[in-house]
């Protein structure tokens, strides 16, 4: 009848199981799967980003599974801890008998191992001194280590050279396990989060994406921003940007630096990184032209993330972004790239009763042709808020230019009275206004280009359902500094875990252990000698050290003989 098992012996077969390789295999290939979707799939992005991307059904499936957020999640940090648990249990039964087996270094070996030998031969010797022999094995091993004994009249002597090479196997096991302590301390006692601090301003809080939720939280200290500055490339891309910051500590200013991309500051642990940049709420002054046929100009001023709204008309503007430069590729498909400058531009959404919500950009200055033919103002309309919906709108009128508002209502004015069955009424009507607005004989200059400008604002400006015409009159740039604040207590155990895994390969791959073994049997007609070796690695190389000395002990044995 088997014998019950007792709950010692179920725990020590559970705590071996636990450190078995098959085990650990599994784990790494499911961490490794996991790994791949956490790089392949962007982590804590927008939620409705994701929404968007996937749609309502695969957004909900992968939420609930905590993809997004998946270095967070209790299935991962189960498997890491596994993991953990599992390379501890292989360390604990293992190491003991590795060090045990690289300080005893058994000499002799059985019969039925040799057996077993890859490297061995045998041959037989007369008239040799078995003392010489070893003598000749020594110095034809010169750095080796020995270990000599005799057995039942047999002398067993071996030769090891790095034998040492157990710590390799060790050193990679156990660093694997202090990466993973490190990150796991990183990612319980560290953070990582965002901090916006404009020009002039100072801020203590970080958020960052916790889930799918937005998490805060509130640093030791302050940082503020003295200033920004930004250089762009010939593409309008950016091409570096610097901030001058303060750290104030309980009141005290305690440090002033430059940071750029890649180069952090460094204060009480935390590193605060160069990241990004934005408006940080400019004061945007617009031209508010009337639509009413008063030829009123007005102004209204606001910032950038604030709204403005006409009590009269009810006609409101949020201000959602700006920018001083505007770079676009003006060159044909097939030409050679031709970037241009288009000048400051401020993106607003406009409301209004009875309007339907659009999205515009508007540029301050009149679109100049690579000609340098001037088109007149121009705006890009979204209907749908999406900025990849954006459909140019030329408005004809360069609005720069108060005169030709002038001229476009006098004009209007005389087409209402002019005799419209006329061949030349349009003609007729512009040459009175022309004489309204300049006086008699005084033209402007490219008259013929403003006649067009003003011949085209007759048919857009004329459709355009709003009630005022907003545009960009003026601005002051404020920017803000996008910093990343991250505090990571595991990193320093990652670096030293790092470093033991190079060692441990480096052993590993560099330092094999080598073990040669000669056995001297005497017998009645001489010495029956016996030359066996094994390697763990590097089979070539040993290969030809065991043959070289198989050769050379031949040899010395037939000039003895």
């Amino acid at each position: 009848m088997p014998r019950m098992q007792t709950f010692p012996d179920l725990l020590k077969s559970l705590w071996q199981r636990i450190g078995s390789m098959s085990l650990a295999i599994i784990l790494l290939v499911v961490l490794a799967i996991a790994s791949v979707i956490g790089t392949v799939l962007l982590q804590n992005q927008n939620q409705a980003d994701y929404l968007q991307q996937f749609g309502p059904l695969w957004y909900w499936v992968f939420r609930s599974l905590g993809l997004f957020d998946m270095y967070q999640t209790w299935w991962f940090m189960s498997i890491l801890g596994f993991l953990m648990v599992s390379l501890t249990s292989c360390l604990w039964r293992n190491v003991p008998k590795m060090l045990k087996d690289m300080r005893t270094r058994k000499a002799a070996v059985a019969e039925k191992s040799l057996k077993h030998f890859k490297y061995l031969h045998d041959w037989q010797m007369q008239d040799v001194d078995a003392d010489q022999l070893q003598q000749s094995f020594r110095q034809r091993l010169q750095g080796w280590e020995f270990r000599q004994v005799e057995q039942d009249g047999v002398q067993y002597l071996r030769a090891d050279k790095g034998r040492w090479n157990k710590w390799g196997y060790i050193l990679v096991h156990s660093a694997i396990l202090v990466v993973l302590v490190g990150g796991w301390i990183g990612s319980e006692y560290g953070f990582r989060g965002n901090m916006a601090v404009p020009e002039g301003s100072s801020e203590h809080e970080i958020s960052f994406l916790q889930g799918t939720e937005t998490g805060h939280l509130s640093m030791p200290f302050e940082v503020r921003c003295n200033s920004f500055s930004i250089d762009f490339f010939p593409t309008g891309a950016p091409k570096e940007f610097l901030s001058n910051l303060t750290i104030i500590d309980h009141g005290k200013e305690v440090l002033t630096s430059d940071i750029i991309v890649n180069e952090p500051l460094y204060y009480k642990g935390v590193r605060i990184y160069q990241s990004s940049f934005g408006d940080g709420g400019s004061d945007i002054t617009f031209k508010m032209f009337h639509m009413d046929g008063s030829e009123t100009i007005t102004t209204a001023k606001t910032k950038v993330y604030q709204s403005w709204k006409d009590e009269k008309t009810g006609l409101s503007i949020k201000v959602t972004d700006f920018k001083p430069y505007n770079v676009e590729n003006m060159a044909n498909p097939g030409e050679v790239i031709d970037f241009q400058d288009l000048g400051p531009a401020v993106v607003y959404e406009l409301r209004g009763p009875d309007l339907k919500p659009v999205k515009i950009k508007a540029f301050m200055n009149p679109f100049i042709d690579p000609k340098g033919k001037n088109q007149g103002s121009f705006m890009m309309v979204s209907l749908t808020g999406d900025k990849a919906d954006y459909k140019p709108v030329s408005l004809g009128l360069d609005l720069t230019n108060p005169v030709e508002w002038k001229l476009f209502h006098a004009f209007m004015r005389q087409l209402a009275i002019v005799d419209k069955a006329s061949k030349d009424a349009n003609l007729t009507a512009f040459k009175t206004a022309m004489k309204e607005v300049f006086g008699a004989g005084k033209r402007p200059e490219r008259m013929q280009d403003v006649a067009m400008r003003t011949l085209q604002a007759v048919n857009m400006l004329s459709a355009l359902p709003w009630p005022m015409l907003p545009m960009l009159g003026d601005f002051e740039q404020h920017y803000y500094t996008g910093l990343q604040l991250a505090m990571d207590p595991g990193m320093n155990v990652v670096w030293f875990g790092s470093a033991m895994l190079v060692i441990g390969l480096c052993i590993m791959l560099y330092m094999p252990h080598r073990k040669l073994w000669l056995i001297i049997h005497p017998e009645s007609k001489g010495l029956h000698i016996t030359l066996a070796g094994m390697t763990n690695r590097n089979h070539l190389i040993f290969d030809q050290v065991f043959n070289d000395m198989f050769t050379q002990l031949d040899q010395d044995f037939r000039q003895n003989t």
